[in-house]
């Protein structure tokens, strides 16, 4: 009889202590599961943001071929998201301000780094920026 009480009381405890064990890890995971969710939520807010208009070759020709003095002499990347081109105009150089106003209407228009101007032979040099980001 005696034997009997003892593995009873016994077995009442481990059943105790493995009532209380899972009911912690049920805790702790059900924390574990919050905490990743506020991690993944977090980091999709940074992911989400949003790009301008994307800008390419064929825009940068586009816009040069509005006004039809400049003459395309080279077109390289200078970082990554901004394009050079270097351009001739043979013109007046009265009319060049037209032209440089309707380069700057066009949307991917960064700004003219350099113009040199060659009377005698008149023509202009221009090396023009412009996005390019596709």
């Amino acid at each position: 009889m005696y034997e009997k009480r003892k593995f009873i009381s016994i077995l009442t405890v481990s059943l105790l202590l493995t009532m209380i064990l899972s009911f912690k890890l049920i805790i702790v995971k059900n924390k574990f599961v919050s905490y990743k969710h506020e991690e993944v939520l977090s980091g999709t807010k940074v992911k989400n943001t949003v790009r301008g208009e994307s800008y390419g070759y064929s825009d940068i020709l586009e816009c040069l071929k509005k006004s039809g003095d400049l003459q395309i002499q080279s077109i390289s990347m200078v970082e990554n998201e901004k394009c050079n081109v270097e351009v001739n105009y043979r013109g007046d150089i009265n009319l060049l301000y037209n032209v440089l106003c309707e380069l700057n209407e066009s949307k991917n228009f960064l700004g003219i780094n350099s113009i040199n101007i060659n009377k005698d032979a008149k023509i202009t040099n221009m090396s023009i920026n412009f996005k390019k980001n596709k």
